[in-house]
């Protein structure tokens, strides 16, 4: 499923780095937009384009399904189970803090659900492998933009499914050495560096007219429970329109090199991913995340604390040993036979099947 490029392309390593830390930056964040403004513009921030930027990059380092080539089905079994632990040890967790919650097994509104939806549009792209791109592009922002109307939720992840697809199948129809040549361009950097620099200070002004655009963003809300009066289609537009030159300004503005470890860091996000929320979590359970602990700091030390916090929990966890677990499992379901692998993957749903009824 994975397209390797010879010589490497050094410059999605780096944008995964520093993508994956704006993730932590926001999760951290995202625990404090109650209490601070400054937190509320860096969550609309980050938000903004984060979930775009990496589901961009994992269509654009998808093959594209012809002349024989089918998906990984491994890695999208491996991705599928790992979702589900990571969905079982958030809830853990949580009721661990003390925080009356329930898990459902279909729906969600934690990290997990990028790893179900990576699934669900490599199996979308294999489906309409024989259909023409442009009309598969302008279906999924069809789709995108009307899922807002639609009567859908978290619900098997459907509304971040469709608002998201459009920045997949860009990915999917283009291929990391075109997008390297148009970012390497000179107007295109100049362009991607004022935009970012003009949009950052935008947030930070402008965060009451800004911040209600957060459901948008972050995808899983209908039109209807966005905090802005008359949501609709063209609002979701706005949001594509900015997520979109975001990303493009993002990969532009990331250069071309290798940098003496950081480099390497960004091949392991995923550990990133998985691992975050889970120390977030444990962070509140110890008090080091009480807002009555940290504002004995002072204003605002205090933020400054949590923001280097989230960027120290980001590149620790970008060390190879959080990721080495994920390689050492999906190399084991690799030696399953396909049989064995499709067996996996019906108990995993039958599992969850039963397991929602007996919530229930």
């Amino acid at each position: 499923m994975l397209d390797s490029q010879k010589p490497r392309i050094f410059k999605y390593d780096n944008v995964r780095l520093l993508a994956i830390v704006l993730v932590v930056i926001g999760s951290f964040a995202g625990e404090f937009t109650a209490r601070s403004d400054m937190f509320r513009s860096w969550f609309i921030f980050v938000s903004s384009f984060n979930a775009p930027l990496f589901i961009f990059l994992s269509g654009l380092f998808t093959k594209e399904f012809k002349d024989g080539v089918k998906p990984d089905n491994y890695r999208l079994s491996f991705y599928f189970g790992l979702g589900l632990v990571l969905k079982v040890i958030i809830y853990l967790m949580r009721r661990w803090n003390g925080d009356d919650v329930h898990i459902d097994f279909f729906r969600g509104d934690t990290m997990e659900w990028y790893l179900f939806v990576i699934v669900m549009y490599a199996v979308t792209m294999y489906v309409l492998r024989r259909v023409n791109m442009y009309v598969v592009m302008g279906l999924s922002l069809v789709l995108g933009t009307l899922a807002g109307f639609a009567p859908i939720g978290d619900e098997l992840y459907l509304m971040r499914y469709f608002v998201f697809l459009p920045f997949y199948a860009a990915g999917y129809y283009l291929t990391p050495a075109k997008v390297r040549r148009f970012s390497h361009r000179t107007n295109v950097k100049l362009a991607g560096i004022g935009f970012m620099m003009l949009y950052f200070i935008i947030c930070f002004r402008l965060r009451d007219s800004m911040y209600p655009l957060r459901e948008l963003f972050i995808g899983n809300v209908r039109y209807a429970g966005v905090p802005i009066d008359g949501c609709t289609f063209y609002h979701r537009l706005l949001c594509y329109g900015i997520s979109t030159v975001l990303v493009i300004s993002v990969v532009a503005m990331m250069p071309n090199r290798k940098f003496p470890v950081l480099t390497k860091m960004g091949r392991n996000t995923l550990g990133v991913y998985f691992w975050h929320v889970p120390i977030v979590l444990l962070l509140w359970h110890f008090g080091i995340l009480s807002i009555t602990r940290l504002k004995m700091l002072g204003d605002p030390l205090w933020k400054y604390v949590v923001l280097s916090a989230a960027v120290v929990v980001a590149l620790a966890l970008s060390l190879s040993v959080f990721s080495w677990p994920f390689r050492w499992m999906l190399g084991k379901v690799r030696t399953m036979p396909p049989l064995a692998c499709m067996t996996m993957d019906i108990v995993i749903v039958m599992g969850a099947v039963v397991g929602n009824l007996i919530v229930e």
